[in-house]
């Protein structure tokens, strides 16, 4: 694969990264043994399954497959390619990247390039609010709210003065191109000629992504009153901006929530900024009410306690219950703090403080509770159409991806506040879950074959799979399957150039490095093969004379499988030549056909009474 990085520089790079401190920016993992495991962040699952091997600096999936190194890693959770993947993980490890002309120096990356104009935005916006006559009126604003000089600072908070062209001009002046800034959303084309500021006379909130880059921005006018837009704007979705992607504030809270071991999610930026100011570090909001998959799944690899504080207002509103509830499938214990009427976390905490919140949080509902209670403020049980809303909107609840327990419980607590039978209510569920399962079942079978998590997976031998994980583990076994194992008796080419591969790398190391051979292989299936393989907790730490042994029955297993194909394939000939009356290539092919019927006695040696791998 060729690549605009020196191969010794990637290497360079392999060895002085960490996969576990890489990946433990973006979730929460736990020792398990020898390994790390947390929930995998590219299917969704309520059980962690995704493991990282320290030792080996390897990652794997038990069930989606996925497997890889810190390259593939950032590749996929960042949507980079390679060279971006690896400038990103130099930048970290201090290694530094030699450009080869003078064309390279000046081609950055269309990224970097952005969250570059995105940081100069931000640096433009705060020296604005802080050092201009036009940014006093907004920095007194803040002031007003309560939010301190230093909070300011940290979320570098900032302000859009009301000029057309202020960033513009100043972008220019630094060197950015229009181009870049109407890219990055900074900036709009007019409507004949010129270009304009997106944000004026806004109040401006940097939003930062997980690893703390600018990745957009939000603005809030300043007054209410005014007639320019929106009372909150934000940035369009660009390369490195996706709305229902980010969690504002994740990047400061991360520690707080591993720590508290619980997240708590609001509405805005200033609930967040007030919040952190209080003390209360464990926040962050959702850029909006309702909460996407992507943020849900952000938050579960960090905790599994989720604990929502929105402004009572929207805190019923349906968008909000779709997003708790794609959070509570993620496996997170979600709760309720239930906000007095007309209030949000940043005037709670003003006019309460922060003890009288955190008591609220203390407090919080489990949702489900919560739903049933907000359910029958809004539902006249004492009529019958009443009851008959409550019933369907409960049903529908109990549906959705809670567990068996939760479901019995709700189901005789809502028994008991209708006032019915307890059966009558389980019957008409069970009805309604057929239903639901049918309904499934029929979308299922006519979507198209292929794809899903388990695609990802390369179908081979078990005992291939066996072997190839041995082989990495000891440069004795790779040398063993060198002299014995032929490359015919392998089913798939690729698997052919992974063994070649081993055995190359065995010449000249003491064993292969399977994260050094990730980066040869542009193949995703062979990447997850050398993952699964290497993180196989089964087939870790073997006394040296039984991986000997196992090593030696899956060689043995995969020359009677191909020996079997062979003799197959013999007899299909030898029919053809029959009809045909070619004696002589008859004899020839009889010689082959005996010597193949020895594989029920023989083998390309002993192996004692180690036993067969029928995987």
């Amino acid at each position: 694969m060729s690549r605009p990085i020196p191969e010794n520089i990637i290497e360079e790079i392999r060895q002085r990264t960490d996969l576990v401190e890489v990946v433990s920016e973006y979730l929460k993992l736990e020792r398990r043994g020898k390994n790390m495991v947390g929930l995998c962040p590219f299917h969704s699952e309520k059980t962690p399954s995704f493991t990282v091997s320290p030792e080996k600096q390897l990652y794997h999936c038990f069930g989606c497959g996925a497997s890889g190194n810190a390259f593939s890693f950032i590749m996929q959770m960042d949507n980079l390619n390679f060279p971006e993947a690896a400038r990103l993980l130099a930048g970290r490890c201090g290694v530094k990247i030699p450009e080869t002309n003078q064309v390279e120096r000046k081609k950055e990356d269309f990224k970097e390039n952005i969250y570059r104009l995105n940081r100069l935005a931000a640096r433009y916006y705060a020296y604005c609010l802080n050092n201009t006559e036009p940014g006093k009126q907004a920095l007194e604003y803040l002031h007003d709210r309560g939010i301190k000089q230093e909070t300011i600072e940290e979320f570098m908070v900032g302000y859009a003065p009301s000029d057309w062209q202020g960033f513009f001009k100043f972008a220019r002046k630094k060197g950015a191109g229009p181009d870049l800034m109407i890219k990055a959303g900074l900036v709009s084309p007019g409507r004949e000629k010129g270009y304009y500021d997106r944000f004026r006379g806004r109040i401006m909130f940097p939003i930062f992504d997980i690893s703390g880059k600018v990745s957009g921005f939000g603005g809030r006018l300043l007054s209410e009153n005014e007639k320019s837009g929106p009372k909150y704007l934000n940035s369009p979705e660009t390369p490195v901006f996706d709305k229902s992607s980010i969690l504002y504030g994740l990047n400061l809270a991360r520690e707080a929530i591993r720590r508290e071991k619980k997240a708590i999610v609001m509405e805005g930026y200033t609930d967040v900024i007030t919040a952190y100011q209080a003390g209360i570090k464990n926040v962050v909001a959702s850029l909006g009410t309702a909460l996407t998959k992507t943020q849900a799944r952000q938050l579960r690899f960090q905790t599994d306690m989720v604990i929502t504080a929105y402004d009572s207002d929207i805190a019923g509103e349906a968008a909000t219950w779709r997003g708790l509830a794609i959070l509570q499938s993620t496996g997170c214990l979600v709760q309720v703090a239930d906000l007095p009427e007309g209030s949000d976390p940043d005037s709670y905490i003003k006019e309460n403080g922060a003890g009288a919140f955190i008591d609220l949080i203390n407090n919080a509902t489990p949702l489900m509770e919560y739903h049933l209670l907000q359910m029958k403020k809004r539902y006249d049980l004492s009529t019958d159409r009443g009851r008959m809303e409550y019933t369907d909107e409960l049903i529908s609840i109990l549906l959705s991806e809670i567990n068996h327990v939760e479901q019995n419980y709700y189901l005789k607590k809502a028994a008991e506040e209708l006032g019915v039978d307890e059966e009558a209510l389980r019957s008409e569920l069970k009805k309604r879950q057929r239903w639901s399962n049918h309904y499934k079942s029929n979308k299922q079978g006519n979507e198209p074959a292929g794809g899903g998590e388990q695609s990802q997976k390369i179908n081979i031998n078990p005992a291939e799979k066996i072997l190839i994980s041995l082989m990495l583990q000891s440069k004795e076994i790779a040398e063993q399957g060198r002299t014995i194992l032929k490359l015919d008796y392998l089913s798939d080419s690729r698997v052919k150039e992974l063994v070649e591969s081993i055995w190359k790398h065995t010449e000249n190391n003491d064993t292969a490095a399977a994260d050094k051979l990730l980066n040869q292989f542009e193949d995703p299936q062979i990447n997850n093969l050398i993952g699964e393989a290497v993180t196989d907790p089964s087939l870790q730490d073997l006394p040296p004379h039984t991986a000997k042994r196992m090593a030696e029955d899956c060689i043995n297993k995969l020359y009677k499988v191909w020996a079997k194909k062979q003799q197959r394939e013999l007899q299909k000939k030898l029919k053809e030549l029959e009809k045909q009356g070619a004696d002589e290539q008859i004899e020839e092919l009889l010689r082959k056909h005996q010597d193949l019927l020895r594989i029920k006695d023989d083998s390309p040696y002993r192996s004692g009474k180690g036993g067969d791998i029928d995987g």
